[in-house]
């Protein structure tokens, strides 16, 4: 067996940042303030260990910075040059305006999905209305405490509640992957999600009834937008059609 140490190809996370457009990154960076002041810890380095660190399952700063120790001289080729103290990486996190990391998701979304999608759906023809059907939901990702985030759902009979942060998507029923992605504490209604502006003549919107709103609902209907939901309990209605007959 061949035991030399000199591999061929390039790790599977070094694939995955070839994706990446450093140069765009780094615009976008400066365009929103990110890179100001900033002498050594520039928004790819961040981004790569952000990354690192989801592959990973990292949930600490601590854990970030401690795992990344032993591995730090296999990423430099990553232009992952320094490894940042956590004081570094935490002063990041707050300074660094997360507008800047939703702007370098929706220039990556916009290259690749087609790519990103997880089936044959795009290399085969589909119904035409599928093309114009968005598809809204929403999933709660429960914390330990009320403080910050705040809960949802009524107080139970023994202990407190738990806060959590709420993920909200947009997905078009074509591509496999999220056109929209929004972080709220878990008490927000679904609802906000529903804006009528961001639709056009034609669109079909298919959510479930947590998005109940008649006031946005009047106005799709009013912009030509087929909506299809759920009806709420005790829901009182009436059929136009039955009433023309």
């Amino acid at each position: 067996m061949n035991k030399g140490t000199h591999f061929i190809g390039q790790p599977v996370y070094g694939q995955l940042l070839n994706l990446l457009d450093k140069e765009k990154i780094v615009e976008i960076s400066r365009e929103n303030g990110g890179e100001r002041y900033v002498k050594k810890f520039d928004v790819w380095q961040h981004l790569a260990i952000m990354l690192y660190a989801v592959i990973k399952r990292y949930d600490s700063i601590r854990e970030i910075t401690g795992g990344m120790l032993p591995e730090v001289h296999k990423l430099n080729h990553l232009g992952v040059s320094l490894l940042p103290k956590r004081s570094t990486l935490s002063d990041a996190n707050a300074r660094r305006p997360e507008c800047i990391f939703e702007a370098i998701y929706r220039d990556l979304y916009e290259r690749y999905k087609q790519e990103l999608s997880s089936d044959s759906r795009h290399r085969r023809r589909t119904e035409k209305w599928m093309d114009r059907l968005q598809i809204l939901d929403s999933t709660t990702i429960t914390l330990f405490s009320n403080l910050i985030f705040k809960g949802v759902g009524r107080y139970p009979k023994q202990g407190k509640k738990k806060g959590g942060i709420k993920v909200h998507s947009v997905i078009q029923a074509n591509e496999g992957v999220p056109c929209d992605v929004r972080f709220t504490s878990a008490a927000t209604n679904d609802s906000f999600m529903l804006v009528p502006s961001h639709f056009r003549r034609g669109d079909i919107v298919a959510m479930d009834r947590a998005y109940v709103n008649y006031c946005k609902f009047e106005e799709l209907t009013g912009l030509g937008v087929t909506y299809v939901t759920k009806m709420k309990k005790r829901l009182t209605y009436q059929n136009l059609c039955a009433k023309q007959e």
